[in-house]
């Protein structure tokens, strides 16, 4: 199989890495409340930058470029409706390589398993089965996205890497082209779990499991 993201896929990451970066960079001055504090958090800020670890799942999850895409819906679905969670650099790692991985179940008809992904991730498998299901209780389990949605996320991707004076301003995000509507929903069809060796996947620079649990995040000082 072709490792190497597709075409869409190619100029959104660093684009969703540069929108995120930003994001992260304001919440970053917010004071955490240990009440607030989700599996996703980590002690402390990983060693590698979003843009690296998105590229490495997108070189390593072979996925297409609409889970990048969705995986922002999934994100931003997760803060509309909890708001008091907040995306910052001590949980955005966890909080892609999740929503990437559900966007690939729900979207691909091709996607791998949970071991692989918590290898390209860098976290323990079992770690990346608890994030799974806590992802899909934040979302309230709603993954479904419309076309009207989809466009509307994409478009705002596209407006920025257009007019950001950021490093994500060389790449375009191509226009959607020939796409119908609905073309973003699951299809009813069986898909094909990849078994593949996780052996095969490097470690991250940095191993990303930081923590199991709220309650040791919230004793622990930063």
């Amino acid at each position: 199989m072709d490792t190497r993201p597709d075409k869409t896929g190619k100029a959104i990451v660093p684009v969703l890495a540069c929108v995120l970066n930003q994001l992260c960079a304001r919440n970053d001055q917010l004071s955490l409340d240990p009440k607030y504090v989700s599996k996703f958090h980590a002690l402390r800020p990983p060693g590698i930058t979003i843009r690296d670890y998105l590229e490495r799942i997108a070189k390593y999850a072979a996925c297409s470029g609409e889970c990048f895409v969705l995986a922002l819906v999934y994100i931003d679905r997760i803060i509309q409706s909890n708001p008091n969670f907040v995306v910052n650099s001590l949980n955005i790692h966890r909080l892609l390589i999740t929503s990437v991985m559900i966007s690939a179940k729900f979207f691909d008809d091709q996607y791998f398993n949970n071991a692989y992904y918590a290898k390209v991730g860098g976290v323990p498998c079992k770690e990346m089965n608890s994030l799974e299901v806590e992802f899909l209780f934040l979302t309230n389990f709603s993954l479904f996205v419309t076309y009207d949605t989809y466009k509307q996320y994409h478009t705002e991707l596209r407006n920025h890497a257009m007019h950001s004076s950021c490093d994500c301003n060389p790449y375009r995000v191509p226009e959607l082209e020939g796409e119908k509507e609905g073309s973003t929903a699951k299809e009813e069809k069986s898909k094909d779990v990849i078994m593949m060796q996780t052996e095969s996947v490097p470690r991250p620079t940095e191993n990303h499991s930081q923590q199991q649990g709220t309650a040791m995040m919230a004793s622990t000082p930063y």
